[in-house]
């Protein structure tokens, strides 16, 4: 429990290790830190060391109590994960019903009654005041954990209620070794994908051989592309995902990502950077000849461009394909 077996995060986990044996576990918690990086994952793990049914070993690299063992099965009756999948906006009788009738029930089992909210950045601004008054007064011998990746969504009155553990993203080196150990991709593919992680393991693991390669053939598009080749133009934006399906979504989100950080590329081409901080590695030659046709202002431009893109399509809604079209060939000129 909250040992080596959880990557990364060392800092964070004896924070919460002598919380226990302090016996100065806190009422609330925020959890903040990009996405992937194992904020629930320790949640879960400091779930099961505080009631543990040994005693909840410090060091134990596991636990096979009745209680542990269903906390890890997600089964433990005073362990309660509030999760409001394909929810935009998570709405104050959620919260009322997901959280506070089940947390101030009698415990069943446990020594503590512990809600861990996740993406609790998705809570609306009722909601999140109708929350209040349970952070205010908690019942006794209830913890709860609320996880973010943005936690400036949060009402400061939130924050301020909640003990504060930040999570950093993991080291790229870090995520190398474990993708090695899966034996799942190529040397050369791991060490690309432990790039594009953005210090995300979860965001690793998730990457295979077809989408390293669907990453190389989107950005050798953009670098072929000319101004006035308007048929290639809206070849790309036809090959992007353009679907609202969860799983278009998320490749349309890679999709900028992987455009994002190829232009990062050759910004640090441009600035004779540390070439360290390249991710597209298996793209540097062919970069290093686009970035002697473009100078820094006009890469700046197609950053602008693309982040214009990404705000219409996601907050106002814009017809996806005319917006990459339109993105295409600002990147174009």
């Amino acid at each position: 429990m909250l040992n080596d077996e959880i990557k990364g995060h060392d800092f964070q986990k004896e924070i919460l290790k002598r919380a226990v044996s302090e016996n100065l576990i806190s009422h609330s918690y925020l959890f903040s830190g990009p996405d992937g990086i194992g904020k629930k994952l320790v949640a879960n793990e400091f779930a099961k060391l505080i009631n543990c049914q040994t005693g909840g070993s410090l060091e134990s690299d596991g636990c096979d109590c009745s209680s542990c063992s269903k906390i890890d099965k997600g089964i433990h009756p005073d362990v309660i994960y509030v999760q409001f999948e394909g929810v935009k906006n998570i709405k104050v009788e959620q919260i009322r019903e997901g959280v506070e009738d089940r947390l101030f029930l009698k415990s069943f089992e446990g020594k503590y009654k512990v809600v861990i909210v996740d993406e609790a950045e998705r809570m609306s601004n009722g909601a999140q005041n109708a929350f209040l008054k349970t952070l205010e007064e908690p019942p006794p011998n209830s913890v709860i954990i609320l996880i973010t990746s943005n936690p400036d969504s949060l009402l400061p009155t939130i924050r301020s209620r909640c003990q504060l553990i930040r999570f950093n993203a993991l080291p790229e080196e870090l995520i190398f070794d474990e993708l090695k150990k899966r034996d799942a991709l190529s040397l050369e593919e791991a060490h690309i994908c432990s790039k594009l992680s953005n210090g995300s393991l979860g965001r690793a693991f998730m990457m295979d051989s077809d989408l390293i390669e669907w990453r190389k053939e989107l950005i050798q598009f953009l670098m072929h592309l000319k101004p006035h080749s308007a048929m290639r133009v809206i070849g790309l934006a036809e090959y992007m995902p353009l679907t609202s399906t969860p799983e278009d979504m998320e490749r349309m989100t890679l999709a900028f990502e992987f455009i994002s950080l190829w232009l990062r590329d050759l910004m640090l081409i441009k600035t004779d950077s540390d070439k360290k901080g390249i991710t597209n590695i298996d793209l540097i030659e062919s970069s290093n000849q686009i970035a002697e046709k473009w100078d820094l202002d006009n890469i700046l431009d197609k950053m602008g461009a693309l982040e214009k893109t990404r705000n219409d399509i996601y907050h106002l809604n814009a017809n996806k394909q005319l917006s990459f079209e339109n993105l295409f060939i600002r990147i174009a000129s």
